[in-house]
């Protein structure tokens, strides 16, 4: 027998309930804070912060507060470690994870405890035990928690494996171009069985996609204060992400499409560009994020600390680890008039990334309006929708960065490949980095490296390219036996 280590761990047994919530979103006019566990769920009250007690685990450092914002940077080739540095985040650079890498089973468990409370809400909210919530607000809590459950398993499988679309069956046995190689584990009930087994890449999908296709359904088209929960443009536009990962190119325009035509979104002018990272508002980009507060944020675990140098520190007042700094062939992909070099700051005769620019309190940004233009111009580049349609998309977010720029006239894989160029540049630091190269079967070329030791190329499929499941998941699951190829 296997060890039965505690991996999977459903919402009551961690207390979820009575988590308090950095957020201050009111699914109802009157919210607590708390919930009496014994009890669970019964009223809005607890189911609000139930809720809330989700958006909390995004916030940690082991989820979008820190890991999955750095991780697919760090392994790729847009950061580069620093000559002074804390030791943090050095094996993900070096590609040197493990299976009994700390991060990975910290994200492993995290993320399957945000669809563990996904699915301990969809279960009160379906028994009927929310007895005073009205119609309107039971669908509100049953959206919130299918989106919650949507993004936790894509987030799960493209982290612990390669993308649907690989063809190479050396790679990950079962691979055929369709998603029939093996993810993670899919959970869809309340106290279900913890020790499942994986399911294909396709399986997957085919669930977050009509989670998120219900969820939109269910959840209200306002957006909410500081975007910091799921609307419907804000699932919509995750739906896009997925499509795109895909390779499902015809939805994948058309769905981020109608996120473009949500007029509460728009995007940031040049003029206002660089003020719009400070937090201090909420951006008019922001279909979802994580907002940071003075007195509640995760310190010098915080996104913007890992980047910012202790002296002089970020905006905030507060100091910085200052490791990871940009690598030169990324800030050599921006123009002299390109408003986004003003992220980065040189300090000492080193420049800094500061996009984040307070060292504790900037916001997270998950899903952005401007990810949605891009997704448009590199799907209508695949053949997904309109070519005009996809050139105006990427130049409205070229000519914004830089009104000089020269607007693109490319069409097919050169207006594709300008688009994820684009994606490099816009979108850079925001955890998306790896994934692009990988879901578009491309190599990781390191031309600014730490050392000479340091691995410069990584070639597509490389093993490394994915995380390999937790070791104590493979001792803990009976229904799982082997580890990722190469692992």
């Amino acid at each position: 027998m296997k060890i039965k280590n505690i991996i999977y761990i459903s919402l009551f047994s961690i207390g979820l309930l009575s988590f308090t919530s950095c957020n201050d979103i009111d699914l109802s006019p009157a919210q607590e804070d708390a919930v009496d566990i014994d009890n669970g769920i019964k009223d809005v009250n607890s189911a609000t912060a139930a809720v809330n007690g989700m958006y909390d685990l995004l916030y940690r450092v082991d989820y979008y507060g820190r890991e999955l914002m750095v991780s697919p940077e760090v392994s790729s080739d847009n950061i580069l470690v620093s000559p002074v540095n804390s030791g943090r985040f050095l094996t993900q650079y070096q590609y040197s994870v493990n299976a009994d890498n700390g991060d990975v089973s910290a994200v492993w468990t995290n993320l399957y405890k945000n669809v563990n409370a996904a699915n301990t809400i969809l279960n009160f909210a379906e028994s009927g035990s929310i007895s005073d919530a009205s119609g309107a607000q039971l669908d509100e809590i049953k959206g919130q928690a299918l989106a919650i459950r949507a993004m936790a398993h894509f987030d799960l499988v493209r982290n612990y494996a390669f993308p649907y679309t690989l063809t190479d069956a050396s790679a990950a046995p079962g691979a055929n171009g369709a998603g029939g190689h093996l993810g993670v584990p899919l959970l869809l009930n309340f106290n279900q069985e913890r020790f499942a087994p994986r399911v294909t890449v396709a399986e997957i999908y085919t669930q977050v996609i009509k989670d998120l296709t219900t969820a939109i359904g269910l959840l209200p088209s306002t957006a909410y204060d500081s975007s910091s929960k799921f609307n419907k443009s804000a699932a919509r536009a995750l739906l896009a992400r997925i499509y795109l990962y895909k390779g499902d190119y015809p939805k994948a325009f058309t769905t981020a499409k109608q996120v473009v035509a949500d007029s509460q979104y728009s995007l940031t002018s040049n003029a206002n560009y660089l003020s719009d990272w400070d937090g201090a508002t909420s951006s008019t980009e922001a279909l979802l994020q994580l907002p940071a507060f003075a007195d509640d944020n995760n310190g010098f675990d915080s996104l913007g600390s890992i980047y910012i140098p202790a002296i002089p520190g970020g905006d905030d007042g507060n100091g910085g680890y200052g490791d990871l700094i940009p690598t030169a062939d990324l800030k050599n992909l921006y123009s002299s008039t390109d408003v986004r070099r003003g992220w980065f700051r040189n300090v000492g005769g080193i420049d800094f990334n500061y996009k984040f620019p307070n060292s504790f309190t900037s916001n997270i940004p998950l899903i952005r309006i401007s990810e949605m233009y891009l997704i448009i111009a590199e799907a209508a580049g695949n053949g997904g929708g309109s070519v005009t349609e996809g050139q105006n998309a990427l130049n409205a977010i070229i000519l914004r960065a830089d009104p000089n720029a020269t607007p693109s006239t490319s069409t097919g894989s050169v207006l594709a490949s300008e688009a994820l160029n684009e994606r490099r540049k816009e979108l850079a630091f925001e955890g998306h980095r790896m994934f692009d190269l990988v879901r578009n079967k491309m190599s990781v070329m390191r031309t600014d490296i730490a050392s000479p030791s340091t691995t410069a190329t990584l070639s597509y499929p490389d093993y490394r390219m994915v995380w390999p499941l937790p070791q104590s998941e493979i001792d803990a699951n009976d229904s799982i036996n082997e580890n990722n190829t190469g692992y």
